[in-house]
């Protein structure tokens, strides 16, 4: 009874809700390009644990903007900005009430998931008073803990590439950044996580000799039963075998369990309880279809519900008792919502979990930031709306995202999405989009502005996570290894055969488009199916193998050649047959060709390679160059690509 009381409560005090009905403009087509590619108003709110301030970052432009705001979103308190493409991660940490430190990286454009090792900074409330607290150079520094009993410190683990990976655990002053070698980390590790009182309590240590295949070295678990015991090796055989994918995620709330995910018995990660008492392994959740691919933790860190992205994004908690998902439930029926129709995230809680900052998103939604008062100190519950992320978009015009699922030519079952245009109808002229990486990266349910953008203009939008893409479990992302022209390509094309078969596609009017490994698969799947696609749109793309293993920021490590030699291969031959910039003379679509010329990831090599091949056999193609990194960030070029995009697709599938 207390729950729905509650929920009676906050249906009557939720205030404004974000759900517009456009009654004057009800066709999609007549948006205008810029609403959905101009930067979101807001993209993360955190707020402080007294419950007084928010920190809130924006986009601007090339790099994002944290603003420090009180409560009611009246008064900017401080306002921090690091210059073109350094980015602001959303991810802000309050040691003190009075004090906060944010990390931000260098990232090359719109495409670039890696960027910089970031560099973490405090600063007081004002913003001044800053401090820079690591300092990145070949390190990697991860904040463990904020330290409870000790405010004016973090606990980090700091990793130096001569040493291998393993890693040694520090404190570091938020005041001065004075840093404090304090050791006591087990022997090799690598990985280390904390309890919620900022203890180091268990750890994995990985070595992998020349011997042996990249990510199949051996891992050991090491943990301390008690915060005041010493260091042991554990077996887990349950949660172990050489090669598995493994994950520390982090303790309940009273420390007694921590949570591992392992695929050693399952084909992706499974959730798994230590009792740290009697170091017993207990299955908690098996998982068949995706990996972990987020966590719900409280204001301590404590972890209560991990993430897994089947089709929609599924909230697994882990203890029928989680607070959290008292919380979630209660906001469930609330908004009359479902992990089927909308995405909620907690972004942060107060100290006294009385207070929750929470996003709500769709798949036709960009989002909304709420501030829950959940009534624990006496005060009435309440739900107040903070702000909607992009104004400019009216979810009653996008059009739905629906998994989709089906077997491939040679019996793999694939996941991806659809997304049909509200008006017209089927079938609909079909552009498939190709995300990029290939290998961790993967699609998800959800707001997707290049997908509504043209669902909007009449278009079917179909993308499938193929062989390679992450979150499937290691096999399945392994799969693709030196199948980047091959299989991949093969799922690419099931996913479009799938969208004629079920009759949502014109089989006459198909274009593929993608950024990065999208645009290798672009070019790769017009030379594989010269008769398919009536166009080919080629972003920021790899096209030629050979140039990959030379130019660019991956070939210049040790680490990275090796990678390519791995996900490649070293077949010449094969690598050539999987080069689309050397098979020009297969492609019979029309082709529109976009590169930065301060792309460091993906070079002007691979652009090079490309065009001058087009132009040796005489082929005509549209070409965009900006002086820009790995994907367009400025509003001007955003703009003039994706008109030209909409000039380049109607002119071919209308």
């Amino acid at each position: 009874m207390r729950i729905w009381s509650i929920i009676a409560v906050l249906i009557l005090s939720i205030g404004s809700v974000h759900a517009q009905t456009n009654t004057t403009n009800p066709n999609p087509a007549s948006i205008p390009m810029e609403a959905f590619f101009k930067d979101a108003k807001f993209t993360n709110m955190e707020i402080s644990p007294d419950g007084k301030h928010l920190a809130v970052i924006y986009d601007t432009g090339n790099s994002n903007t944290l603003a420090i705001m009180d409560i009611g979103l009246t008064t900017i308190k401080a306002k921090i900005n690091f210059g073109d493409y350094m980015m602001i991660s959303g991810n802000i940490m309050w040691p003190r009430d009075d004090r906060f430190i944010l990390s931000y990286a260098k990232f090359v454009g719109y495409l670039d998931t890696k960027g910089s090792n970031p560099i973490y900074v405090a600063y007081d409330l004002d913003g001044q008073n800053g401090r820079q607290l690591t300092i990145p150079q070949r390190t990697w520094y991860t904040i463990l803990s904020m330290l409870p009993s000790d405010p004016e410190k973090i606990l980090v683990s700091k990793s130096h590439w001569a040493d291998e990976g393993q890693t040694k655990l520090w404190t570091i002053n938020v005041d001065n950044g004075k840093e404090d070698y304090i050791g006591g980390q087990p022997k090799g590790a690598q990985s280390i996580i904390t309890d919620s009182q900022g203890n180091p309590r268990f750890g994995i240590a990985y070595e992998e000799s020349d011997d042996d295949e990249l990510g199949k070295g051996t891992s050991t678990f090491q943990v301390k039963q008690t915060p005041n015991s010493e260091w042991k090796k554990v077996g887990f055989t349950s949660l172990y075998k050489k090669g598995a994918n493994l994950s520390l995620l982090g303790f309940n709330r009273d420390n007694t369990v921590a949570y591992v995910a392992s695929d050693a018995q399952t084909k992706v990660q499974s959730i798994y309880a230590v009792d740290m008492a009697t170091l017993k392994a207990t299955l908690v959740h098996e998982e068949n279809v995706a990996d972990v691919s987020g966590s719900g933790r409280l204001f301590d860190g404590s972890l209560e519900a991990v993430v897994v992205a089947r089709d929609y994004n599924r909230v697994v908690f882990l203890s029928e008792e989680s607070e959290l998902k008292t919380i979630m439930m209660q906001l469930y029926a609330t908004f009359g919502v479902s992990e089927e129709s909308s995405n909620l995230r907690v972004t942060s809680f107060t100290r006294d979990l009385n207070q929750v900052v929470f996003s709500m998103n769709s798949d036709r939604d960009p989002g909304v930031f709420y501030v829950f008062n959940r009534g624990l100190d006496g005060s009435a519950p309440s739900i107040r709306e903070l702000a909607v992320a992009k104004t400019e978009i009216d979810p009653s015009l996008m059009a739905p995202m629906t998994p989709i699922k089906f077997t491939s030519r040679d019996g793999v079952e694939l996941n991806g999405y659809k997304v049909l245009p509200i008006t017209g109808k089927a079938p609909y002229p079909l552009v498939q989009i190709i995300h990029g990486g290939p290998h961790g990266p993967r699609d998800y349910w959800g707001w997707n502005r290049e997908a509504q953008f043209l669902a909007s203009r009449g278009y079917a939008v179909v993308s499938v996570n193929f062989r390679g893409s992450g979150g499937y479990g290691k096999a399945f992302e392994e799969s693709g290894y030196r199948e980047w022209g091959g299989k991949m390509i093969n799922d690419m094309t099931d996913a479009t055969m799938y969208m004629v078969e079920q009759g949502y596609a014109d089989k006459d009017r198909m274009c593929v488009y993608g950024g990065s490994y999208g645009g290798y698969g672009t070019l790769q799947s017009v030379v594989r199916e010269p008769d398919l696609y009536k166009c080919g749109i080629g972003y920021v793309g790899v096209y030629d193998l050979f140039e990959m293993k030379k130019a660019g920021d991956i070939p210049k490590r040790k680490s990275g050649r090796k990678f390519l030699d791995h996900v490649l291969g070293t077949d010449e031959a094969l690598m050539r047959e999987f080069s689309p910039a050397l098979n020009v003379e297969k492609i019979k679509a029309d082709l529109f060709i976009a590169h930065g010329s301060d792309d460091v990831r993906v070079p002007m090599e691979q652009y090079e390679s490309l065009s001058s091949n087009l132009k040796r056999i005489g082929k005509p193609y549209i070409s965009m160059i900006r002086d820009e990194g790995h994907g367009y960030q400025k509003d001007k070029n955003k703009y003039d690509f994706y008109n030209q995009m909409e000039a380049f697709l109607a002119k071919h599938l209308k």
